[in-house]
């Protein structure tokens, strides 16, 4: 059995640092600091609500706040400083104020208690808390059980993905006021750890529709604005002259940087995530798009340390990196120790500098890589798995890998292919293969594609959570959102494989099978015969 857990994972893999599976005290410390302040804010903000205050702005501030959070950024000590006074300060003043709107309706206030209350209203006072943050845990949550503990953790997780989705919606100016106002609900709960395993579980189940609805309304956002998804393919080769690497996930920042770079002769490369650009025809088609740089998978610090150009890092990026090398960028609010800030929307500091490197020397060529999908094939298929499934022709689904189509073959999913009955149909988001009854999507890192085929089986098989099975053979930061709005569209068998501890705790992955039956994949056999 060891054998199919000892098989690439891209969040593992090629980390040529210890960094990347060690765990920093202080940063943990840091963090759970954070958060807890955070938790304080938005039960005032509730708590103001009650009586009728428009909090509006002190919710967008919030998830302003929250999307800084899931980028798990590298701070500096005083930026760390600057965020956690700003925090405290906010707290103090929504505290304040819900003491005296209390007193003029002559109610009495429910405050939180403290324990005893931390005072971080300076550097000296902050680096205090963080020492007790160090050597104890959270008061509030130390007496949890296993099972509550990682269904806290669950809420966290979520409320972070879901922030990040908001940010980038409210982006493209689009403002879903309701769903802001769940992540606010759900946040408050953690505030009051009395709440039984049930009761959090219905909490979690509640959120994981308003999780849905916000990711499909950015998807949505996104083809509006940039066309409908084609199929096409894609340079990995690189081109003679001037370059700049554009890695993560905000399409708007491309945008951005190629509209800014126009009429230069620079050439502009996607790295990572960004390599759905080309999807969309309204950014493929710019004149300095040139082809997508990738030495690695999710090796960004291979990938960065090779390339002859200056790097921009989308400011909702959430890159592994522990190496700084050359000139790396970022509109952040709160950039990486040592990367460079552009200002507002202004890249000409990026442009003048990648302008002075050499760039590369000579064009090479690679074989082109197949991405994007049609939207049309995507129904007419679909429909013909449900015609077989109704004619018996097949007896069961499987949907494997998903998040990573850029990893080389590993043995898993080929032992998988290579058992799997042919009345067993697989729509494959990994690696190809020549067996019967098999479906290859080229999406790598789009999966909205995928709850789109759930969505059209849903509609018309009504034992789909008995047949169909879904293999997460890869690990992220959005992988536990992906399981929670599985779950929301009734999925019941869901594989889960090996993940990095410094991406998901290992004793939520144990708590994902306690309370959810996620199962960790073992042997191809044994998983498919579940």
């Amino acid at each position: 059995m060891n054998k199919f857990l000892n098989y690439y994972n891209s969040l593992c893999y090629g980390a040529n640092s210890p960094s990347v599976f060690s765990f920093d005290p202080f940063f943990i410390a840091m963090k759970e600091l954070l958060i807890s302040e955070l938790e304080q804010v938005v039960y005032y903000i509730e708590k103001l609500k009650t009586l009728d205050i428009d909090m509006k702005e002190y919710t967008d501030k919030v998830i302003d706040f929250i999307s800084v959070l899931i980028v798990n950024l590298d701070f500096n000590k005083e930026s760390f400083f600057v965020i956690t006074k700003d925090l405290y300060k906010n707290k103090k003043s929504l505290e304040e104020l819900y003491k005296k709107e209390c007193q003029k309706l002559s109610l009495e206030p429910e405050l939180l208690n403290s324990y005893p209350e931390k005072d971080l209203s300076n550097k000296e006072s902050i680096l205090k808390a963080l020492n007790e943050c160090e050597k104890n845990t959270d008061i509030n949550k130390e007496n949890l059980t296993l099972n509550k503990k990682n269904l806290y953790e669950i809420m966290i997780n979520l409320v972070l993905k879901a922030c990040n989705n908001l940010i980038d919606l409210k982006n493209y100016g689009i403002n879903l006021e309701e769903a802001k106002n769940q992540v606010l609900k759900l946040i408050n709960t953690t505030n009051f750890p009395s709440l039984n395993e049930e009761e959090q579980k219905n909490i979690i189940k509640d959120f994981s529709k308003c999780n849905y609805h916000i990711m499909k309304t950015l998807y949505e956002t996104i083809i509006e604005k940039y066309g409908p998804i084609i199929k096409t393919q894609v340079n990995i080769g690189t081109k003679k002259g001037k370059a700049i690497l554009v890695s993560g996930c905000s399409f708007l920042d491309l945008e951005k940087i190629l509209k800014q770079v126009k009429g230069t002769e620079i050439n502009v490369y996607t790295h990572h995530e960004m390599l759905s650009a080309f999807q969309y025809e309204k950014l493929r088609n710019s004149p300095n798009l040139t082809a997508h740089y990738q030495k690695s998978t999710n090796n960004f610090p291979l990938d960065f340390s090779t390339f002859p150009g200056p790097i921009y890092i989308s400011k909702n990026a959430t890159p592994k990196i522990d190496i700084i090398r050359g000139q790396i960028y970022t509109s952040a609010k709160y950039p990486y120790f040592g990367i460079a800030k552009i200002e507002n929307d202004d890249f000409s500091p990026l442009i003048k500098y990648a302008l002075s490197c050499e760039g590369f020397k000579e064009d090479k060529e690679l074989q082109n890589l197949n991405i994007g999908y049609d939207l049309h094939e995507i129904e007419e298929k679909t429909q013909n798995i449900i015609n077989n499934l109704n004619n018996t022709k097949i007896k069961k689904l499987t949907i494997i890998g998903v998040i990573d189509r850029l990893s080389p073959i590993n043995e898993y999913i080929k032992t998988f292919y290579d058992e799997c009955s042919n009345d067993n149909f697989i729509i494959s988001f990994a690696q190809e293969t020549k067996r019967e009854n098999f479906w290859q999507v080229n999406s790598y890192y789009d999966f909205a594609v995928v709850y789109k085929i759930i969505e059209k089986l849903s509609e018309k098989i009504t034992n789909l959570s008995d047949i169909l099975s879904i293999y997460l053979t890869d690990c992220n930061s959005s992988t536990i959102s992906h399981i929670f709005n599985l779950i929301h569209l009734n999925i019941k068998k869901i594989f889960l494989g090996p993940c990095c501890p410094n991406i998901i705790n290992p004793s939520l992955i144990d708590g994902l099978k306690e309370l959810y039956n996620i199962k960790p994949l073992t042997t191809p056999k044994e998983d498919m015969n579940i």
